[in-house]
């Protein structure tokens, strides 16, 4: 039997809405919403008008076609009566065995060590008893800062505190829904401006976690066309720009209109779920409508880039164009063809060289791959994340379990210009 979450009445402009108190913060309630639609002029009269990511016609089109297993809440803050914040939060059912791609090779390797014997027994043990519900606060589908806006973003403690706060709410209201939370998840900052965020976060428990990097590229004002980001380089990264075009001469490339990706949909999926399967940890499969209905929502914001070779579609990219950034976001290859004519790499300038027409100030090309991404011009940021369990000692449990599964890329960061690019 649960306990009765104490809730209120607030009188708005608009409407008399059920808030939630927040115990810590007396002045400070959350309104909770399983349904963008259904808040969505609060949510849009708070959300940052310079991050489309967190507006809603992005968060609708997600919520309509959604990865497996995962659903949403919605909070807004509110102190008084007024609105002052967001959050974007995610609940998802996570099995660590069926994300984890395994290494037949490694799988079947023996070791003469016992220790190490022991210590891979243990954490197959674990990962095969791995299944628990998420909590995440943030998106687990980008790389970066998704996860809350405040009306004063720069009062950390403040923020950290109300959204630790509303954390614990959502999960005395999952639990009464039959929905056992076990970890929550705050993804994910960075590092340089996460002090007080981690110092408020700890003494809740919370446990930083550092990701793998993310990868940036500043585009420099004097790139109005592709030849001049050529320009800035060293010869020789300019001279491996100008031979992976040469390979990719047999490509034919072809920006898809709505009506061509409904049309190219199995493919287009197929495509992408090779670089999914194909990575050493996918916590998510994207919905099969996904692209398409990101192009029907976003519009012109959106662009999918179709390779054919031989008339045969064997791969894509996509961009997002959020305000001064463009986010490189998913893609898929048929690896059959990536070698002989460098797909990957052709793709990764076509980013550029979309940025660069598109008046975009930086490129996120999220993470993965680090070291391909800094022979173009992307520099690593690292980023932190925070997790706990609702269980102090499993905490500590999964802060090694999480180590263990985030991916540990040996690379060498590459440095293309005759001068540096700066991150933003």
């Amino acid at each position: 039997m649960f306990s009765s979450i104490p809730t209120k009445l607030l009188q708005t402009d608009n409407a008399e809405i059920k808030v939630y108190p927040l115990s810590k913060n007396s002045d400070y309630s959350i309104q909770v919403s399983h349904s963008i639609e259904s808040i969505i002029n609060v949510w849009d009269q708070v959300a940052p008008k310079e991050n489309l990511f967190l507006q809603s016609t992005y968060l609708q089109t997600l919520e309509n076609f959604p990865p497996e297993k995962m659903s949403f809440r919605y909070v807004i803050f509110y102190q008084g009566n007024t609105p002052i914040g967001l959050s974007y939060n995610q609940v998802y059912h996570l099995n660590i065995e069926d994300s984890l791609q395994q290494n037949k090779e490694e799988e079947n390797e023996s070791s003469n060590c016992i220790i190490k014997a022991f210590s891979n027994s243990i954490k197959k043990w674990f990962i095969k008893r791995a299944e628990f519900n998420l909590l995440i606060c943030g998106n687990l589908l980008l790389t970066g800062e998704y996860g809350f806006y405040f009306d004063n973003m720069d009062d950390q403690a403040r923020n950290a505190q109300l959204v630790q706060e509303s954390l614990d709410t959502l999960q005395q209201i999952l639990d009464q829904e039959q929905t056992k939370i076990s970890v929550h998840l705050i993804k994910e900052y960075k590092v340089e401006q996460a002090d007080t965020l981690k110092e408020t976060l700890q003494k809740e428990t919370y446990h930083p976690f550092l990701m793998q990097p993310s990868m940036k590229m500043a585009v420099r004002p004097n790139w109005t066309t592709f030849e001049e980001y050529l320009g800035d380089m060293s010869s020789k990264y300019r001279v491996r720009a100008k031979r992976a075009r040469k390979k990719g001469k047999a490509i034919v490339k072809k920006e898809l209109t709505l009506e061509e990706m409904e049309a190219n949909e199995e493919r287009i999926h197929e495509l992408y779920k090779i670089i999914a399967d194909g990575a050493g940890f996918n916590a998510f499969l994207l919905h099969k409508k996904y692209f398409t209905e990101l192009k029907r929502s976003l519009g012109d914001n959106y662009k999918l880039t179709a390779y054919y070779i031989d008339d045969q579609l064997v791969a894509f990219y996509t961009a997002i164009f959020n305000y001064a950034e463009m986010d490189a976001h998913f893609l898929g290859v048929d690896g059959d063809y990536n070698r002989e004519h460098q797909v990957y790499l052709n793709i990764l300038y076509d980013l550029v060289n979309r940025a660069i027409e598109g008046n975009s100030k930086q490129i996120d090309f999220a993470r993965t791959a680090l070291e391909i991404k800094s022979s173009v011009g992307a520099v690593a940021q690292d980023m932190l994340a925070f997790f706990k369990h609702r269980n102090t000692i499993s905490s500590k449990i999964l802060s090694s379990v999480f180590d263990s599964l985030n991916p540990k890329e040996e690379w060498k960061p590459r440095s293309p210009f005759k001068a540096p690019v700066p991150v933003g």
